[in-house]
């Protein structure tokens, strides 16, 4: 059973409340936004947001359902698009309302978060945030998008140095700002004990991770909810405070969980990715889940997908002689990636097993949406094939 508990606060140092919050029970749809606008009414932009995503609650509820009942790549990406299509209609609205009553500037930042089907769907604009308590520690689901976290990010600041720094409330997407905008979505995997939180930064920027972690673990929602918000007001309550708290009920066991966390963190595309990139690279995988005796891959066929191995074992061969056996974590079909070549062996499940694919097309698509995370993946991918084709020479060589 899905618990929550939301509050906002106008907090110590301003004269009126320009956050919003949504919390959706029964859509399991939780919306937290902070305008920015000031006497341009940043509290519309961000009330204009909300009415959008209860617009929306319907549609997201009923994709989340078709995930539920069918996970796959399909399910799970037309879930972030809504999430994706109902923020830009808010841009768009926002935007609109702002040009028509000479408010241009009012914007609001946005993170948002729909659960259903044993999964969490993420999206996310400016520099509210996302975060995920799981196993007494916090992982934080959003990357700001902010001058200080682009400084920071560049080696331009130092952590310690943004305080002080003059562009600490300068925002570089926002809202609002243009008819459409660009959104961060993620997609993960729940599991029982799971805690979700949203925030505005007047609760993030007064407390560091460490104290946030310890209140966001009060057992009682209610409480730790409540902490939360004066620890922020103890804190100074220089801005406006709104936290949402989700315990969500979890459909998936912990142990195919971790091992999907495992694999994704441990193959060479995703490694050294931090934790909310590796969960937004996850919209274009797939997941199979195999039988004893399944043939995975046909020696001829043209290749068009990279298999890792979540759990089980595959057998590698050749005219029916096994050649190698493929274990958790061990993968095949990289250069399919690149071009369509065909498969050079059978793959051959040898029981029950669980699969991630990363199909070409797919993977092309993340490239152009996601240029920053695209390039890192394919220099990794250039430096493994590189490697491989090193190690052939290497074997001729000796003869």
């Amino acid at each position: 059973m899905l618990k929550f508990h939301a509050r906002t606060d106008v907090g110590l140092k301003r004269k009126h409340n320009e956050d919003s919050l949504l919390a959706l029970e029964e859509y399991g749809l939780f919306v937290v936004a902070d305008g920015v606008g000031g006497r341009k009414a940043g509290e519309l932009a961000s009330a204009i947001t909300m009415d959008t995503f209860q617009k929306f609650a319907p549609s997201i509820k009923a994709a989340t359902e078709a995930f539920a009942a069918d996970a796959s790549r399909e399910t799970r990406n037309a879930v972030l698009s809504l999430i994706d299509k109902a923020a830009n209609f808010a841009s768009k609205r926002v935007y609109e309302a702002a040009q028509n009553t000479g408010r241009q500037g009012m914007t609001t930042t946005l993170v948002v978060i729909a659960v259903g089907g044993g999964a969490a769907f993420v999206g996310h604009v400016g520099d509210s945030r996302g975060y995920l308590v799981r196993d007494g520690q916090l992982r934080q689901l959003t990357e700001d998008h902010s001058m200080i976290n682009e400084l920071i990010r560049t080696g331009a600041l130092q952590p310690e140095e943004a305080e002080k720094s003059q562009y600490r409330n300068v925002i570089t997407r926002a809202v609002g700002l243009y008819p459409s905008v660009k959104v961060d979505t993620l997609h993960l995997d729940l599991v029982d004990g799971d805690r979700m939180i949203l925030c505005s930064d007047g609760l993030h920027d007064l407390m560091k991770p460490a104290t946030l972690l310890k209140l966001a673990q009060i057992p009682n929602l209610v409480q730790s909810v409540d902490a939360l918000v004066q620890a922020a007001l103890d804190g100074g309550g220089r801005d406006n405070i709104t936290c949402v708290m989700v315990e969500p009920e979890a459909t998936l066991e912990a142990e195919a969980v971790g091992a999907r966390a495992r694999a994704m963190e441990n193959l060479f595309l995703f490694r050294e990715l931090p934790f909310q990139a590796r969960q937004r690279v996850g919209r274009i995988v797939n997941e199979v889940f195999t039988t004893p005796n399944q043939t995975i891959v046909s020696r001829g066929e043209i290749g068009e997908s990279m298999y890792v191995v979540v759990q089980g074992q595959m057998s590698v061969q050749v005219d029916g002689t096994e050649i190698a056996t493929l274990k958790e974590g061990d993968h095949f079909g990289e250069l399919s990636l690149i071009e369509g070549e065909p498969r050079s062996a059978d793959v051959v499940a040898k029981g029950f097993g669980h699969l991630l694919c990363v199909e070409r097309e797919a993977f092309r698509e993340f490239c152009v949406m996601e240029p920053t995370l695209g390039n890192m993946m394919l220099w990794k991918l250039v430096a493994t094939l590189g490697q491989r084709l090193r190690s052939s020479n290497e074997k001729i060589a000796r003869g």
